[in-house]
C-alpha cells in the first residue's frame, strides 16, 4: 500500500488525501520526507515562477529532490482528484510531475521526476553513485545537513576534509571516486581554490550544481581543474581519473 507524503499542498487537498487513504489504504506520513516514502503528493502552482496546473511543475523541495533521488512517483494533487472520482487509487503516469519552477526549458519541466523513477525501475547506479562531495562554508537554507543527506540518498559520500596534495594523481593505478567541492558561497576563496588546485580537483561549486542535476536527473557539466593547478597533468589526463 502507498506511503503518502504532501508538499506545498492546500489544507483541503491534504484533507482529502488523508481520507483517500482510509478508503483505499495506505498512510499519510508526516512531514519530513523518508526513503520509505512511495509517492510524493506536490502542489502544482507553486514558487516564484508559478504556473498552470496543467503544466505539472513544482516548487524545488527538499521532500522533491529526495524523491527524486530515490526514483519514487512525485504526482500533482490532480492524482488524489482523479483517485476519489474513481473510487481507487488510479494509474499515476498521467498525474507525473513534469519537473520543478527552477529548471524550465521552453515552458517544460525538465523531466527529473520520471528519469529518476525509471533509473530505479531498471536497477541503475543511482546519480550521485562515486561522488565525494566536501562542503565548505556556513550553510543556511539548505543547510548543511540537508546537502549532505541529499548527496547520501544519491548514491554519493560526504567527506570532511580534501585530499592531500598530489593524491589524486598518485591514484591513476587504482582511480579513486570523483570529488566535487561545494562552497556556501562562489567566488570561493582563493585559498581554498589554491587547494583544489594543488590536489588536481576541479574549481569549487556552489550548492545549485547538486540540486540543478537533481532537477535534470543528470550531471551538469563537470567543472574544470583550475588554472592555478601547476602540475603538468592536463583536465582531459585529470579527467580519465574521474
Amino acid at each position: 500500500s502507498p506511503v503518502l507524503l504532501g508538499t506545498m499542498l492546500e489544507q483541503e487537498e491534504l484533507q482529502l488525501l488523508r481520507s483517500l487513504v482510509k478508503r483505499f489504504g495506505g498512510r499519510v506520513v508526516g512531514k519530513t520526507w523518508s526513503p520509505e516514502v512511495t509517492h510524493v503528493v506536490s502542489a502544482t502552482k507553486c514558487g516564484a515562477n508559478g504556473t498552470a496546473a496543467d503544466e505539472r511543475l513544482c516548487g524545488r523541495t527538499i521532500k522533491f529532490c529526495g524523491a527524486v533521488l530515490s526514483g519514487q512517483w512525485i504526482v500533482g494533487a490532480s492524482w488524489i482528484r482523479e483517485s476519489a472520482k474513481h473510487g481507487f487509487w488510479v494509474a499515476e503516469e498521467a498525474h507525473e510531475v513534469n519537473g520543478d519552477n527552477s529548471t524550465i526549458s521552453n515552458g517544460r519541466g525538465a523531466g527529473g521526476p520520471r528519469r529518476g523513477r525509471l533509473r530505479r525501475e531498471r536497477d541503475e547506479p543511482r546519480l550521485f553513485d562515486g561522488l565525494c562531495v566536501y562542503l565548505h562554508g556556513s550553510f543556511v537554507r539548505p543547510t548543511r545537513r540537508e546537502l549532505a543527506q541529499l548527496v547520501e540518498y544519491g548514491g554519493g559520500v560526504v567527506v570532511d576534509r580534501l585530499p592531500e596534495v598530489g593524491i589524486v594523481h598518485r591514484a591513476r593505478v587504482a582511480p579513486p571516486h570523483r570529488i566535487l567541492v561545494v562552497c556556501a558561497e562562489l567566488p570561493a576563496d582563493q585559498s581554498l581554490r589554491s587547494r583544489c588546485a594543488e590536489a588536481g580537483l576541479p574549481a569549487p561549486v556552489d550548492h545549485e550544481w547538486l540540486f540543478d542535476s537533481i532537477s535534470k536527473h543528470e550531471c551538469m557539466p563537470w567543472p574544470e581543474v583550475d588554472a592555478l593547478h601547476s602540475s603538468d597533468a592536463t583536465p582531459s589526463q585529470l579527467s580519465e581519473v574521474f
